[in-house]
């Protein structure tokens, strides 16, 4: 696919522009029709990208794996959840951070396995998907159909999935640590929250932040359907059922994933990360 990459001299924003694929238009409304479905969506996959950017496998070309890949991983991580309550808009961003390094760090069996996210997501074989591929192509180590061309695997350039494997499996074990009842008596002195364990955001990343905020934050304006879905999300209850007591004291929705992770410490062992290691049961995955 032809690519051109470009930055804008004054916001040092990354643009990639793509050139007679009709597909990339189709792709976009495709991410946003899963966006709606799942809520929590965009959230992981904000961090899971600037998670893989500090370790430059966010890129294709270096070896990492695409945007498109990634949100793929994401959207079928939600759809085969073994908990139901996994695709809730309330759920605990925590700990879905942490069973997607779980699954894809340590569970996952790339030497066999495929995604297929249309008709409701399946994790197949890779020799069943090799029989629809064109041009002579194999299943690649990172196979991911692609729902809107055939044949097509959007996993077949990231020539370091198996370095994205490796990242994925540890930040899985510095999580499970963290949030493990034993992590109360060794605190972690060299970060200022659990997620900063994996993710570290400097003073000049702060300070970039604000400048654009300062510079076009008063300048944004959220769309009619963004607005209200915003809306109908403040209006969601907490899972116990309960109507909260004081919203206006309720954290913003941007903090919730490193509140999420600090609550994780709340779980009992039985009920932590390890649940979605049930997935393992099939021959295809384990």
């Amino acid at each position: 696919v032809p690519i051109i990459k470009l930055t804008d001299q004054e916001t040092e924003v990354k643009v990639d522009i793509s050139f007679n694929v009709e597909t990339g238009v189709k792709a976009a409304r495709f991410i946003k029709e899963y966006m709606k479905k799942y809520s929590l969506l965009p959230y992981l996959i904000l961090v899971l990208k600037q998670f893989l950017l500090q370790r430059d496998l966010n890129e294709v070309f270096t070896g990492g794996i695409s945007s498109y890949s990634l949100i793929l991983m994401a959207i079928s991580f939600l759809q085969l959840h073994p908990r139901i309550d996994a695709r809730r808009a309330d759920e605990n961003l925590g700990m879905l951070l942490i069973e997607f390094f779980e699954l894809y760090g340590r569970n996952f069996n790339y030497l066999k396995t495929g995604i297929r996210i249309k008709n409701g997501g399946a994790y197949i074989a890779k020799e069943e998907i090799m029989k629809v591929m064109t041009n002579g192509y194999r299943p690649s180590m990172l196979c991911i159909e692609d729902p809107l061309l055939p044949g097509n695997d959007v996993g077949r350039s990231s020539y370091g999935a198996m370095q994205v494997k490796q990242v994925f499996d540890y930040a899985y074990i510095v999580l499970s640590h963290a949030v493990s009842p034993l992590a109360r008596s060794y605190p972690n002195r060299d970060s200022e929250s659990t997620l900063g364990r994996i993710i570290k955001v400097t003073q000049e990343v702060i300070d970039y932040r604000a400048w654009i905020k300062k510079k076009w934050g008063s300048k944004i304006n959220l769309s009619p359907e963004l607005d209200n879905r915003l809306k109908i999300r403040d209006q969601i209850a907490p899972c116990n059922g309960e109507q909260q007591q004081n919203r206006d004291s309720e954290p913003s929705y941007n903090q919730r994933l490193a509140l999420s992770l600090a609550s994780t410490q709340q779980l009992s062992s039985g009920s932590s990360a390890s649940s979605v290691s049930s997935l393992s049961g099939s021959d295809i995955v384990s």
